[in-house]
Protein backbone atom coordinates (compact mmCIF):
# COMPACT_ATOMS: atom_id res chain seq x y z
CA UNK A 1 0.00 0.00 0.00
CA UNK A 2 2.86 2.20 0.69
CA UNK A 3 3.84 2.09 -2.64
CA UNK A 4 0.89 3.66 -4.07
CA UNK A 5 0.57 6.36 -1.50
CA UNK A 6 2.99 9.21 -3.13
CA UNK A 7 1.50 8.46 -6.74
CA UNK A 8 -2.34 8.95 -5.26
CA UNK A 9 -0.96 12.24 -3.88
CA UNK A 10 1.42 13.27 -6.75
CA UNK A 11 -2.19 12.87 -8.80
CA UNK A 12 -4.40 14.53 -6.19
CA UNK A 13 -1.53 17.44 -6.15
CA UNK A 14 -2.20 17.42 -10.05
CA UNK A 15 -5.49 17.66 -10.19
CA UNK A 16 -6.65 20.07 -7.42
CA UNK A 17 -3.36 22.18 -9.10
CA UNK A 18 -4.48 22.17 -12.82
CA UNK A 19 -8.08 23.03 -11.54
CA UNK A 20 -7.40 25.88 -9.59
CA UNK A 21 -5.04 27.85 -12.81
CA UNK A 22 -7.64 26.62 -15.20
CA UNK A 23 -10.52 28.29 -13.27
CA UNK A 24 -8.54 31.82 -12.68
CA UNK A 25 -6.64 31.67 -15.98
CA UNK A 26 -9.45 30.92 -17.93
CA UNK A 27 -11.95 33.47 -16.30
CA UNK A 28 -8.92 35.84 -17.06
CA UNK A 29 -8.34 35.15 -21.10
CA UNK A 30 -12.04 34.35 -21.40
CA UNK A 31 -12.90 30.91 -22.01
CA UNK A 32 -14.37 30.53 -19.02
CA UNK A 33 -17.61 32.59 -17.52
CA UNK A 34 -17.33 33.88 -13.66
CA UNK A 35 -19.56 32.05 -12.44
CA UNK A 36 -17.73 28.64 -13.71
CA UNK A 37 -14.41 29.63 -12.78
CA UNK A 38 -15.82 29.73 -9.55
CA UNK A 39 -17.74 26.21 -9.11
CA UNK A 40 -13.92 25.11 -10.28
CA UNK A 41 -12.51 26.86 -7.46
CA UNK A 42 -14.98 25.05 -4.72
CA UNK A 43 -14.35 21.89 -6.21
CA UNK A 44 -10.76 22.35 -5.67
CA UNK A 45 -11.22 23.34 -2.29
CA UNK A 46 -13.41 19.97 -2.25
CA UNK A 47 -10.13 17.83 -3.13
CA UNK A 48 -7.89 19.97 -0.71
CA UNK A 49 -9.46 19.04 2.38
CA UNK A 50 -9.50 15.54 0.89
CA UNK A 51 -5.33 15.47 0.09
CA UNK A 52 -5.56 17.11 3.54
CA UNK A 53 -6.75 13.69 5.55
CA UNK A 54 -5.53 11.30 3.23
CA UNK A 55 -1.95 12.86 3.48
CA UNK A 56 -2.34 12.86 7.34
CA UNK A 57 -3.51 9.40 6.68
CA UNK A 58 -0.41 8.73 4.72
CA UNK A 59 2.08 10.03 7.02
CA UNK A 60 0.24 7.79 10.18
CA UNK A 61 0.57 4.63 7.79
CA UNK A 62 4.81 5.38 6.71
CA UNK A 63 5.68 6.80 10.20
CA UNK A 64 7.87 3.89 10.99
CA UNK A 65 9.90 3.75 7.68
CA UNK A 66 13.16 5.58 8.03
CA UNK A 67 12.66 7.35 4.20
CA UNK A 68 12.86 10.79 5.36
CA UNK A 69 12.32 11.94 1.82
CA UNK A 70 9.02 10.74 1.10
CA UNK A 71 8.14 11.90 4.84
CA UNK A 72 8.70 15.11 3.98
CA UNK A 73 6.77 15.14 1.28
CA UNK A 74 3.91 13.98 3.43
CA UNK A 75 4.04 16.76 5.57
CA UNK A 76 4.40 19.28 2.89
CA UNK A 77 1.45 17.86 1.30
CA UNK A 78 -0.30 18.06 4.78
CA UNK A 79 1.16 21.94 5.15
CA UNK A 80 -0.03 22.83 1.57
CA UNK A 81 -3.30 21.05 1.67
CA UNK A 82 -4.36 22.56 5.08
CA UNK A 83 -3.26 25.81 4.05
CA UNK A 84 -5.13 26.06 0.81
CA UNK A 85 -8.14 24.40 2.13
CA UNK A 86 -8.15 26.91 5.64
CA UNK A 87 -7.87 30.67 3.11
CA UNK A 88 -10.80 29.32 1.18
CA UNK A 89 -12.74 28.08 3.92
CA UNK A 90 -11.95 31.01 5.98
CA UNK A 91 -13.54 32.80 3.14
CA UNK A 92 -16.40 31.11 2.98
CA UNK A 93 -17.46 29.54 6.32
CA UNK A 94 -17.95 33.40 7.91
CA UNK A 95 -19.81 34.72 5.10
CA UNK A 96 -22.38 31.02 4.84
CA UNK A 97 -25.10 33.12 7.12
CA UNK A 98 -25.22 36.10 5.14
CA UNK A 99 -28.18 36.59 3.75
CA UNK A 100 -28.90 35.29 -0.30
CA UNK A 101 -29.65 37.89 -2.02
CA UNK A 102 -28.01 39.98 -4.59
CA UNK A 103 -29.04 43.30 -4.75
CA UNK A 104 -28.11 46.03 -1.95
CA UNK A 105 -29.54 49.93 -1.39
CA UNK A 106 -29.53 52.59 0.66
CA UNK A 107 -32.94 53.52 -0.63
CA UNK A 108 -35.43 50.64 -0.25
CA UNK A 109 -38.38 52.41 -0.88
CA UNK A 110 -37.38 54.13 -3.75
CA UNK A 111 -34.21 52.57 -5.19
CA UNK A 112 -31.96 53.89 -7.37
CA UNK A 113 -33.08 53.49 -11.20
CA UNK A 114 -30.59 52.09 -14.07
CA UNK A 115 -31.13 54.09 -16.92
CA UNK A 116 -29.07 52.51 -19.53
CA UNK A 117 -27.28 49.49 -17.94
CA UNK A 118 -29.96 47.28 -18.92
CA UNK A 119 -28.40 47.36 -22.83
CA UNK A 120 -24.97 46.23 -21.49
CA UNK A 121 -26.49 42.87 -19.67
CA UNK A 122 -27.18 39.82 -21.67
CA UNK A 123 -30.65 37.60 -21.60
CA UNK A 124 -29.47 35.14 -18.56
CA UNK A 125 -28.22 37.87 -16.31
CA UNK A 126 -30.36 39.08 -12.89
CA UNK A 127 -33.24 40.84 -13.34
CA UNK A 128 -32.60 44.99 -13.18
CA UNK A 129 -35.08 45.67 -11.22
CA UNK A 130 -34.94 46.21 -7.69
CA UNK A 131 -36.71 42.95 -5.93
CA UNK A 132 -38.90 44.28 -3.13
CA UNK A 133 -38.86 40.97 -0.55
CA UNK A 134 -35.28 42.34 -0.32
CA UNK A 135 -36.06 45.32 1.42
CA UNK A 136 -36.79 43.71 4.50
CA UNK A 137 -33.81 41.15 4.90
CA UNK A 138 -31.50 44.11 3.78
CA UNK A 139 -32.83 45.83 6.87
CA UNK A 140 -32.20 43.18 9.23
CA UNK A 141 -28.56 42.37 8.01
CA UNK A 142 -27.09 45.09 7.10
CA UNK A 143 -28.83 48.03 8.75
CA UNK A 144 -25.37 50.26 8.32
CA UNK A 145 -26.11 50.70 4.80
CA UNK A 146 -27.42 54.22 4.93
CA UNK A 147 -27.67 57.51 2.63
CA UNK A 148 -25.54 60.05 2.72
CA UNK A 149 -26.76 63.77 3.53
CA UNK A 150 -25.08 66.57 3.33
CA UNK A 151 -25.57 70.64 3.69
CA UNK A 152 -23.72 71.33 0.43
CA UNK A 153 -24.78 71.99 -3.09
CA UNK A 154 -25.70 68.79 -5.14
CA UNK A 155 -23.91 69.71 -7.82
CA UNK A 156 -20.81 69.63 -5.53
CA UNK A 157 -21.88 66.43 -4.31
CA UNK A 158 -22.04 64.98 -7.29
CA UNK A 159 -18.57 65.90 -8.86
CA UNK A 160 -17.41 64.39 -5.39
CA UNK A 161 -19.27 61.02 -6.13
CA UNK A 162 -17.77 61.30 -10.02
CA UNK A 163 -14.45 61.64 -8.59
CA UNK A 164 -14.68 58.76 -6.20
CA UNK A 165 -16.03 56.46 -8.92
CA UNK A 166 -13.47 57.04 -11.08
CA UNK A 167 -11.09 56.39 -8.30
CA UNK A 168 -12.48 53.06 -7.65
CA UNK A 169 -11.67 52.14 -11.41
CA UNK A 170 -14.90 51.61 -12.13
CA UNK A 171 -15.92 51.82 -15.37
CA UNK A 172 -18.20 54.71 -15.91
CA UNK A 173 -21.47 53.71 -18.20
CA UNK A 174 -23.33 57.12 -18.14
CA UNK A 175 -23.23 60.44 -16.47
CA UNK A 176 -26.65 62.81 -15.80
CA UNK A 177 -25.57 65.11 -14.06
CA UNK A 178 -28.69 67.37 -14.62
CA UNK A 179 -30.11 64.01 -12.70
CA UNK A 180 -27.87 64.03 -10.29
CA UNK A 181 -27.34 59.86 -11.90
CA UNK A 182 -24.10 57.60 -12.23
CA UNK A 183 -24.24 54.25 -13.69
CA UNK A 184 -20.86 52.33 -13.39
CA UNK A 185 -19.73 48.68 -13.37
CA UNK A 186 -17.31 47.03 -10.51
CA UNK A 187 -15.19 43.76 -11.54
CA UNK A 188 -14.67 41.64 -8.52
CA UNK A 189 -10.79 41.04 -8.05
CA UNK A 190 -10.14 37.43 -8.63
CA UNK A 191 -13.58 35.86 -11.04
CA UNK A 192 -14.25 39.29 -12.22
CA UNK A 193 -17.49 39.24 -11.61
CA UNK A 194 -19.32 42.38 -12.96
CA UNK A 195 -21.38 44.16 -10.40
CA UNK A 196 -23.47 46.81 -11.69
CA UNK A 197 -23.43 50.39 -9.49
CA UNK A 198 -26.18 53.55 -9.60
CA UNK A 199 -25.71 56.83 -7.54
CA UNK A 200 -28.45 59.12 -7.34
CA UNK A 201 -27.57 62.66 -5.97
CA UNK A 202 -30.75 64.87 -5.61
CA UNK A 203 -31.84 67.83 -2.94
CA UNK A 204 -34.89 66.14 -0.22
CA UNK A 205 -36.01 68.42 2.77
CA UNK A 206 -33.53 70.92 1.68
CA UNK A 207 -30.38 68.63 1.94
CA UNK A 208 -28.54 67.06 -0.72
CA UNK A 209 -28.93 63.45 -0.30
CA UNK A 210 -26.59 60.78 -1.92
CA UNK A 211 -28.61 57.11 -2.52
CA UNK A 212 -26.55 53.96 -3.97
CA UNK A 213 -27.39 50.67 -5.29
CA UNK A 214 -25.20 47.91 -5.67
CA UNK A 215 -26.28 44.63 -7.97
CA UNK A 216 -24.70 41.60 -8.67
CA UNK A 217 -25.51 40.74 -12.72
CA UNK A 218 -25.50 37.10 -11.92
CA UNK A 219 -26.14 34.58 -9.18
CA UNK A 220 -27.95 35.08 -6.12
CA UNK A 221 -25.71 35.13 -3.42
CA UNK A 222 -22.92 37.95 -3.06
CA UNK A 223 -21.02 36.85 -0.22
CA UNK A 224 -22.04 40.36 1.37
CA UNK A 225 -19.83 42.28 -1.29
CA UNK A 226 -22.70 44.65 -2.65
CA UNK A 227 -23.12 45.81 0.78
CA UNK A 228 -19.55 45.85 1.42
CA UNK A 229 -18.72 47.87 -1.62
CA UNK A 230 -21.99 50.57 -0.62
CA UNK A 231 -20.53 51.25 2.78
CA UNK A 232 -16.88 51.45 1.92
CA UNK A 233 -18.00 53.96 -0.50
CA UNK A 234 -19.86 55.97 1.27
CA UNK A 235 -17.11 56.26 3.96
CA UNK A 236 -14.69 57.53 1.71
CA UNK A 237 -17.45 59.67 0.66
CA UNK A 238 -17.95 61.13 3.97
CA UNK A 239 -13.79 61.54 4.05
CA UNK A 240 -13.86 63.22 0.81
CA UNK A 241 -16.43 65.72 1.61
CA UNK A 242 -15.32 66.53 5.73
CA UNK A 243 -11.92 67.47 3.89
CA UNK A 244 -13.52 69.70 1.54
CA UNK A 245 -15.62 71.33 4.05
CA UNK A 246 -12.24 72.06 5.99
CA UNK A 247 -10.64 73.65 3.12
Amino acid sequence: MQRFIPITLYGLIILAGSMAFVSIAGVRVGLLEPVVGFILIKKTVLASIFLFFFAIFAYWQCRRISNKERLCFLSACILFSGLYSAIWLGFYIPKMDLPKINDVTTDTETPPAFITMSSFRHAGDNDISYPKEYAQIQKQSYPQIKPYISDLSTSLVFRQVVDLVKQQGWQIVSLYPSAGVIEATATTPVFWFLDDVVVRVRMVDNKTRVDMRSTSRIGNHDFGKNAHRIEKFMKQLTLNIDELDET
